[in-house]
């Protein structure tokens, strides 16, 4: 099978999103947006090696990634001087290589499919580029690509060039390239005018002078080649990528009561025949097993666990804990770095305070232990097996197993009988 090397364009200052995090790191369902793209290339067939083209806050970025993934190998662009010069900042990383792929790093929606036979495409066709295209019946910031009479490829326009019409053949800015003419005609390039950049796409009506061989793919869905550079986009990012992860979810059993008010994460883990109640929001790093009811309005925070047949209802939130079998914990309540046992109860209201100001501390709650409405269980705490705490309880001590305990602050009210042997 042929191979190719990706070149991943993310040295942009992404002035248009207003922040301070570099555009490639703002958060995508619980992960860098960047993170979905090299994901997404490195489960692509094709693809042998992976580039990134850094400039501005490079470290920052690369080191990101580096915490993530292996093997990736980086390039930098020193000078904000264009697509044109970022490309050719990754020559050096490309020898011996004889095809070269270049995205632009704010898709991350494109999928791994329409890579594979995009790329499959260029292959087939043996072409000198390939350019993924889309059609679009709304007017967009994405350049125009200009066809000849003959219906072959011979540029691609700027939006500021020209006016824009409906139904018209747009640029993702993701192409295939032969390597051996890419970079000699990298070097044809004139800066433009009004930018004072460097234009990758200025490249396509070089080759096309030259007579060689250019095809466009355009892709079923034109969701994937979404360019996220603002606010607005990176909104409409998050809704389709949380559609995309709650369908993967309900097709493996999972009930999603209203999907466009529930919000997952790319790691997002749920067993069959868990119902999902609206306005929940589940961070990444958590798993919840099945026959599970989660919601409405909860909050479950990264790092937790919820086994199955437990219920976690409305108005609660959960933070780095783990709820075993059978748990019941339906109102009201919070609980953060808890160890909460099969079979127990946590009453309405109920809330561990984990947090003393300067430390967070972890509590465990054993099995079968019935806590009471509006307990406040204060960190680092020990709540015994079968142990229970009166209403409006302020538990400071650990409580041993059996016993029952009311008060502010809880002192034993009584020891629990045991039955008989």
């Amino acid at each position: 099978m042929k191979k190719i090397t990706a070149v991943i364009l993310a040295a942009g200052k992404s002035k248009r999103t207003k922040t301070s995090t570099p555009k490639v790191l703002l958060d995508l369902a619980g992960r860098p947006f960047i993170f979905h793209i090299i994901s997404t290339l490195l489960s692509v067939k094709y693809i042998d090696d992976i580039v990134v083209v850094l400039g501005h806050k490079k470290e920052l970025i690369r080191s990101s990634i580096k915490s993530e993934f292996k093997n990736i190998k980086f390039a930098f662009q020193n000078k904000p001087n264009g697509t044109a010069k970022a490309v050719e900042a990754s020559k050096d990383l490309l020898k011996g290589k004889d095809n070269v792929f270049v995205m632009c790093a704010d898709t991350p929606l494109i999928t791994a499919a329409a890579l594979n036979n995009f790329i499959k495409t260029f292959f087939k066709n043996n072409l000198d580029c390939a350019i993924m295209t889309a059609i679009f019946k709304e007017k967009s910031d994405l350049g125009k690509v200009i066809r000849d009479e003959k219906g072959d490829i011979e540029a691609i326009r700027e939006k500021v060039d020209i006016k824009g019409s409906l139904d018209e053949e747009v640029n993702s800015g993701i192409y295939c390239f032969k390597k051996r003419i890419l970079f000699d005609g990298l070097k044809k390039i004139r800066i433009n005018k009004k930018k004072k950049e460097f234009f990758l796409t200025d490249i396509i009506n070089i080759f096309y002078h030259k007579g060689f061989k250019i095809k466009g793919f355009i892709v079923g869905d034109n969701s994937e080649i979404l360019g996220v550079n603002d606010q607005k986009n990176l909104s409409l990012a998050r809704k389709i990528i949380n559609t995309r992860l709650i369908n993967n979810l309900m097709n493996k059993g999972v009930v999603f009561i209203d999907p466009d008010t529930t919000f997952v994460s790319f790691d997002t883990k749920i067993g069959h025949d868990s119902v999902i109640y609206p306005f929940t929001f589940i961070e990444k790093n958590v798993i919840i097993g099945s026959n599970c009811a989660i919601g409405p309005f909860a909050h479950i925070r990264s790092g937790s666990i919820i086994e199955s047949y437990t219920k976690v209802g409305n108005f609660t939130e959960v933070n780095r804990s783990r709820l075993k079998k059978n748990v019941r914990m339906k109102h009201f309540s919070y609980l953060g770095d808890t160890t909460v046992g099969d079979g127990s109860n946590i009453g309405a209201g109920v809330v561990v305070a984990n947090y003393d100001g300067k430390r967070k501390h972890k509590t465990v709650i054993h099995k079968g232990a019935f806590i009471g409405s509006d307990t406040v269980i204060v960190a680092p705490s020990v709540i015994g097996k079968g142990s229970a705490t009166g209403a409006g309880s302020v538990v400071t001590k650990p409580v041993a197993p059996g016993t029952v305990v009311v008060g502010v602050p809880a002192r034993v009210f009584k020891k629990k009988k045991r039955g008989k042997k």
